[in-house]
């Protein structure tokens, strides 16, 4: 920790002297000053207990909590280190007042599960204070689906993730997590169409898992097809933020399998038409921890559904969306790739 309390002042740690004695601000028992010529120099707790301050901080959390400091000043924020909320038994790393508003900022270099982030956001809602979940160079690399949602933010109403570099002392604002399925690259849309056709007859035949075997028998039974075969409207093309556990494309075909219990021209009410979307692979679905559930999957589903007009799936009418079409399965892929170029050139 950076702050601790001598005779019921708040002290810096690199204002602090040795010969002093200092507490913890949370349980006011007693921190020893460690100081180094290759350290930050930070507080301590004399023993290892449960206080919230005395969560291990790496080299890194502490030379990034003092940058952003530094970097709050600068824009005239003022700036609190490990403010105490005892209300909800929480400090975040460092308080900020914007326009009148405070703000909290939690830098983040160690694993935290998503129940621990829901509870720490709940605790600042309860206080009505806003929190940035600002993340450390632990995260920079191989970020999965499920850790991109949760600490999945909105900057200029765009999903990003914050990082901050303590090598430059800035912060990163980070909009690349934009994917298609089975392909992180920035492909050309015929190029991800044959990725994908290709990854769907692995799945299918070579690396079945039980959901993939479950959902080749459902296709088959209903349509006679294999999942590589499937319509030109399932292949996601176009880069989304991620949201589910599974590729998009497996809950899309999910989509057009459910379509196919209903009748032509049968119409949803809006909220209903959401509610069938969501409802397929509900369970794959992942939680984010910064924002409410239905905003990041809404993103998905509006898509989607924009794409299913587009091909004349469905038609929407005065707030209803109409049942008008059947989509295209394939016998065979290279049918897709030669729509693809006629889409391209029209």
């Amino acid at each position: 920790m950076l702050i601790a309390v001598h005779n019921d002042q708040l002290v810096l740690a690199e204002n602090a002297k040795s010969e002093l004695e200092y507490y913890c601000p949370g349980c006011r028992k007693g921190v020893i000053l460690r100081q180094g010529t290759h350290k930050i120099t930070h507080y301590a707790h004399k023993k290892r207990n449960e206080c919230g301050f005395s969560e291990g901080e790496t080299l890194e959390h502490l030379k990034g909590k003092k940058q952003i400091y530094q970097w709050a000043q600068k824009h005239h924020w003022n700036p609190q280190l490990e403010v105490y909320f005892p209300t909800i038994a929480q400090r975040p790393d460092i308080l900020l007042k914007i326009n009148g508003q405070t703000v909290a900022i939690e830098f983040q270099c160690s694993p935290l599960s998503l129940e621990r982030l829901l509870a720490r956001n709940e605790g600042y809602r309860q206080l009505k204070i806003p929190v940035w979940w600002i993340l450390g160079s632990p995260y920079l690399h191989n970020l999965r689906n499920k850790k991109i949602v949760q600490f999945t933010q909105i900057v200029k109403k765009q999903f990003v993730l914050l990082f901050w570099d303590v090598k430059k002392a800035q912060l990163v604002i980070n909009q690349k997590y934009r994917r298609c399925s089975y392909s992180r690259l920035k492909y050309d849309k015929k190029t991800i169409l044959m990725k994908q056709i290709e990854m769907l007859k692995k799945k299918q035949y070579h690396f079945p898992s039980k959901e993939i075997k479950e959902l080749s028998l459902t296709t088959f039974k209903h349509t006679g097809h294999a999942l590589s075969e499937c319509p030109l409207v399932c292949h996601d093309l176009i880069a989304s933020w991620p949201a589910m556990a599974i590729p998009v494309i497996i809950w899309r075909i999910g989509v057009i399998l459910e379509l196919t219990k209903y009748p032509l021209f049968y119409f949803w009410k809006k909220k209903e038409w959401e509610n069938l979307l969501m409802k397929v692979n509900e369970s794959d679905w992942l939680i984010p921890g910064c924002l409410s559930p239905e905003m990041i999957r809404n993103n998905v589903i509006d898509q989607y559904t924009s794409e299913l007009i587009d091909y004349k799936i469905i038609l929407k009418k005065d707030n209803q969306f109409v049942l008008v079409h059947r989509p295209q399965w394939f016998n065979d892929s290279q049918l897709k790739l030669q729509l693809i170029n006629d889409k391209r050139r029209s």
